[in-house]
């Protein structure tokens, strides 16, 4: 039996309620249902889960793999749907899935170490930015049902709106982000379904190469893409770096640099509507609101 710890399922109930309830307690029938199905052993749970369950383990038909069981959102069925355009070049194989069951059996990527690890940040911009435009997907009649960006970022813009007096000490950034998205829409640049989470722990060193996990599979402007990217940057750095991190990305991932601030500010804005919402520690708040007062000379 597979032992969830509690500070995750208290988290998961706490983000999704009953249907958070009902879907760990579906966890075990799951993991046994494909542990028969593939022959696993040797069966291993990740430390420090976050959302989704990832359990390594070996499969006597495919050696090593990852089975990942996605929590009950969205994102878990885009991610599915999404992994089927990309070549495996770069993400790992997906030896099978299942959409009832929310579950992936993924190929193992060794050794498996991060971006982060990295020291050169000139390679590091090299490799996302090779990276994030391979995955780059075509929005056609196969793919024009991923949700798009804009939508997601209204939902959030309505939900603070709505709950205006939790929001009030970031409103005025609200507006601002608003704003930003604005200008970028009306530029009417082409748009792609994107990974939308490509930071450095989600691309992994492989023996063939770099690979990136963890699509969310959104459609939106190509420029969103670094938004998640640089944020790590900023952690491995200062804000006093950005218009050199920003530079190169400019230069490898070809895009505007204002624009790519204007994004990162739009996600850092976003970051805080969860934050609140989710009610993290007043320190993490305030952290992303002074990193977005930072950064918004270099965009106005």
């Amino acid at each position: 039996m597979l032992e969830l710890p509690n500070t995750y399922k208290n988290k998961i109930i706490n983000r999704y309620g009953a249907k958070g309830e009902k879907w760990l307690k579906s966890i075990n029938t799951i993991v046994e249902k494909y542990k028969k199905q593939f022959q696993l052993q040797e069966l291993e749970l990740i430390e420090n889960l976050t959302m989704n369950i990832v359990i390594f383990a070996k499969s006597h038909q495919y050696g090593d793999i990852v089975m990942k069981i996605g929590v009950p959102e969205k994102t878990s069925i885009t991610e599915m749907n999404i992994m089927k355009h990309y070549l495996s070049e770069y993400v790992p194989k997906c030896y099978a899935s299942c959409l009832e069951d929310r579950v992936m059996i993924l190929e193992k990527l060794t050794p498996g170490y991060s971006l982060s690890h990295l020291k050169d940040r000139e390679e590091r911009v090299k490799i996302f930015s090779k990276i994030a435009n391979h995955l780059l997907v075509e929005v056609n009649d196969k793919t024009k049902d991923f949700p798009t960006f804009d939508e997601l970022f209204q939902e959030e813009i309505k939900y603070v709106y709505e709950n205006k007096q939790n929001y009030l000490a970031i409103i005025e950034m609200v507006d601002r982000a608003s704003d930003i998205y604005q200008k970028i829409k009306e530029m009417n640049l082409k748009k792609y379904v994107l990974h939308e989470d490509l930071f450095h722990q989600n691309i992994l060193k492989t023996k063939e190469g770099w690979k990136a996990i963890d699509p969310h599979g959104v459609i939106g402007e190509k420029v969103i893409e670094t938004s998640q990217f640089v944020r790590e940057e900023l952690k491995l750095s200062s804000i006093k770096e950005i218009d050199e991190i920003v530079s190169l990305l400019s230069k490898y991932f070809k895009e505007d640099k204002k624009l790519i601030l204007g994004t990162l500010y739009i996600d850092i804005v976003l970051k805080l509507i969860g934050y609140i919402k989710n009610k993290y520690s007043n320190e993490i708040i305030s952290y992303n609101i002074e990193i977005g007062k930072e950064i918004l000379p270099y965009i106005v």
